[in-house]
């Protein structure tokens, strides 16, 4: 089972996992948010979860470094916040569909564990790809953005 895509701001897929079996969500928060730290070398301003990843530990996992966690209940997080949650958290649920259902994450096409994370991994990659170039095209990359990828 692929675990849904971590993503950053522009919607880019910074993180992506694949698992025996259907893992407990809440178990995944821990490790997903400290692999988000090492790759973007920061933790973010705000982490959104759906209900699956709530727990008493993860709520408090990292508060000092989070400024807002919102894990499913509009109660998470103070009442300025509430409706960005609640944005970002449906906007995350049509990510993760169309990365199913229009990006090939839905069922691999490679056998077993090894095939299936090369799947993930050439799909994650061909997904961020097809971004990276909508934002060029639209101009909607920071000049800083433009130098470090070269163009």
């Amino acid at each position: 089972m692929a675990n849904p895509p971590q993503t950053s701001r522009v919607l880019l897929m910074i993180t992506t996992d694949n698992f025996m079996g259907q893992p407990n969500d809440t178990t995944l928060y821990g490790p997903t948010l400290e692999r988000f730290r090492k790759r973007m070398q920061a933790y973010p301003g705000t982490a959104v979860t759906d209900l699956g990843f709530r727990s008493a530990n993860n709520l408090k996992r990292n508060a000092q470094q989070i400024d807002h966690v919102f894990m499913g209940r509009s109660s998470d997080v103070e009442e300025p916040q509430q409706e960005a949650c609640r944005q970002a958290r449906a906007a995350t649920e049509g990510f993760i569909a169309v990365a199913k259902h229009l990006r090939g994450f839905a069922r691999s096409l490679s056998r077993g564990l090894q095939g299936a994370i090369l799947w993930t991994r050439l799909s994650q990659c061909a997904y961020n790809l097809q971004k990276v170039l909508q934002l060029y095209r639209a101009e909607a990359l920071e000049e800083i953005t433009l130098i470090k990828l070269r163009l």
